[in-house]
């Protein structure tokens, strides 16, 4: 969720309206646009301006965390339909890129404006957008991030390259000339945002003839970088280090700027031969096309709408429309990243036409819905162990390398053979999927040693193993016990209480485990196989984790104890 602030002056006349709404009508219209008015208005202020705060109900829309994206979607609703004009003029400018940002941020897409009738409400709106655009879509500016020029103090071509970390500028709310790494270590934003560039000894730099326009993604120049109330045209620019997220935030911010009654022109980015992008126009001027099946859009929603109707509803969301045979060929804006999939369509079609006004409909099935044998499990382990006093734990299935190797004292090899890592992961931090719950408790017992002990902790839940080529899903159960008086007998009270309870027979028989100590350590035998080891942590553990107390504990494998009566357990006790 975004939470924007707005005149509703302003979003009145965006919308075409000749009469100002009322908050409340505000908030009848927005709720088109997965929106609503948040906050009672405040105003009218001495520029006529009834401020009110809109929360925008999506994550995946960035096109919608302005006062231009909201109406341009409400217009769809009110008077206006169909795909807006995009097949802007090009302007003339150039950006030429250097094959050396390549490694550092290598996309970049720009806009002209011109036109403009900037006042200080004006400049505030354009920058809660870049900021908004900046810190949610463009993840705090590592994946994109905005600058905004006076274009008159700015020559083509421009150049987008790299300089040492001695380069000198005005940055911008300074006066004197400062190095990039002084930048860095003294200007707020340097500060702030310095750590996205801080691993590069050379950094990207946007220049002209005209002089600096910013150091990317951290600061514009004082001068170029400078829009006032006396600025008419300015220059839009989007680097980042994700192409299509570049091209969407261009592309909204284009459309953005011809709400305001600006002429906006395109810029041509030169990227050089071999550098996997070629050079193109930003923003771009033809629409997204994806192909709908109008059948299946009916079945989906439960409705029985014609193609008419249906191209009528789609334009409405502010698309184009065409019926082709059983399809209906969908042409949508740029900005629009969220569209991927004919659901996405049929999602447009269901607002258009008001959730509210769907008739609901009885599921075709045929069989009773109940728990899966395996969650029936879980709930009774997790029972059981809350009356053992014990506190449960939530650890998440994604973790770090470190926490499942080094830290338990697995190798390398053991990652290689049995673990499963994502391809593309957000953060190392979660970069893996957990192989076992064990680790993730000694890191909880770790991060909290400073509390007073005992620690007595258990968690249920499912880990993912590789096996003979194959990927494996397992449930499990694991217990804790940190303190001055754990040992392997009070673990083994809990796990004895455990399975006396569920009636599961279990034998303990001397076995060894990288978690635990030797002669202190046993494998846990249901019918003939081993479901789990049970034991006292090794002391290289304890010592790799900061843990200054003993811990004993166990972990077993859920799966393999399902075959039990869990059903007539629960029967009994309810």
């Amino acid at each position: 969720m975004v939470t924007i602030d707005i005149s509703i002056e302003d979003i009145t006349r965006l919308m075409g309206l000749k009469e100002t709404l009322s908050a409340p009508e505000l908030d009848k219209i927005i709720a088109f646009t997965k929106s609503e008015v948040d906050s009672e208005p405040d105003g009218p202020d001495e520029n006529g301006h009834t401020k009110v705060a809109i929360d925008v109900k999506t994550a995946s829309r960035p096109d919608l965390w302005s006062a231009e994206g909201i109406a341009r979607e409400a217009r769809g609703r009110i008077n206006l339909t169909g795909l807006p004009r995009i097949d802007f003029p090009a302007s003339g400018f150039e950006i030429t890129v250097e094959k050396e940002v390549k490694e550092i941020r290598p996309f970049i897409a720009a806009v002209v404006a011109k036109g403009l009738k900037f006042d200080n409400f004006l400049i505030k709106q354009l920058i809660q957008t870049q900021d908004k655009v900046d810190f949610s879509f463009g993840r705090k500016r590592k994946r994109t991030s905005i600058g905004i020029y006076n274009l008159h103090m700015i020559e083509s071509p421009i150049e987008y390259k790299t300089v040492s970390r001695d380069f000198k500028f005005i940055p911008l709310q300074f006066e004197e000339e400062m190095t990039i790494d002084e930048i860095m270590e003294q200007h707020p934003k340097g500060v702030e945002y310095g750590h996205i560039l801080s691993k590069f000894d050379r950094v990207p730099i946007l220049v002209s003839k005209g002089g600096v326009l910013s150091l990317p993604p951290i600061i514009n120049s004082n001068d170029v970088g400078r829009v006032t109330e006396e600025t008419t045209d300015i220059l839009v620019e989007v680097t980042g280090t994700n192409h299509q997220a570049v091209i969407v935030a261009i592309s909204l911010l284009a459309q953005n700027l011809m709400d305001r009654g600006a002429k906006v022109e395109t810029v041509q980015v030169n990227y050089p031969k071999g550098y996997g992008v070629e050079p193109e126009l930003t923003p771009p001027i033809k629409p997204q096309s994806i192909e709908a099946p109008i059948k299946e859009i009916n079945r989906y929603l439960g409705t029985k709408f014609t193609k008419k109707q249906m191209k009528t509803l789609i334009e409405k969301r502010r698309h184009d429309a065409k019926i082709d045979g059983d399809r209906i060929i969908v042409e949508y804006g740029p900005w629009r990243s969220d569209i991927l999939h004919w659901v996405d369509i049929a999602e447009e079609v269901a607002i258009a036409y008001d959730y509210n006004k769907l008739e609901p409909t009885t599921a075709n099935i045929f069989t009773p819905g109940k728990l899966p044998k395996s969650t029936e499990v879980e709930n009774m382990i997790r029972e059981v162990l809350v009356g053992c006093g014990l506190q449960e734990v939530l650890n998440y299935n994604l973790t770090d390398e470190e926490t499942i190797t080094s830290r338990v004292m697995r190798n390398g090899d053991f990652v290689k053979s049995t673990v499963v890592s994502l391809k593309n992961p957000v953060t190392s931090t979660y970069g893996f999927l957990r192989p076992d719950l064990m680790p993730g408790l000694v890191r909880y017992v770790s991060r909290n040693s400073e509390t007073p002990t005992p620690h007595h902790i258990f968690e249920t839940g499912e880990s993912v193993r590789r096996s003979d080529g194959r990927i494996e899903t397992y449930v499990s159960a694991a217990v804790v016990l940190a303190g001055a008086d754990e040992t392997f007998e009070t673990s083994h009270r809990i796990l004895d209480t455990l399975f006396r309870l569920t009636g599961v027979s279990y034998e303990l028989e001397v076995g060894n485990s990288h978690l635990f100590m030797d002669g202190r350590v046993a494998e846990i035998w249901v019918d003939g196989q081993v479901v789990g080891h049970i034991g006292e942590l090794r002391l290289e553990i304890l010592e790799l984790n900061g843990i200054q107390v003993p811990v004993s504990g166990f972990e077993i494998d859920l799966t393999k104890i399902a075959k039990y009566s869990i059903s007539s357990y629960y029967s009994d006790t309810n």
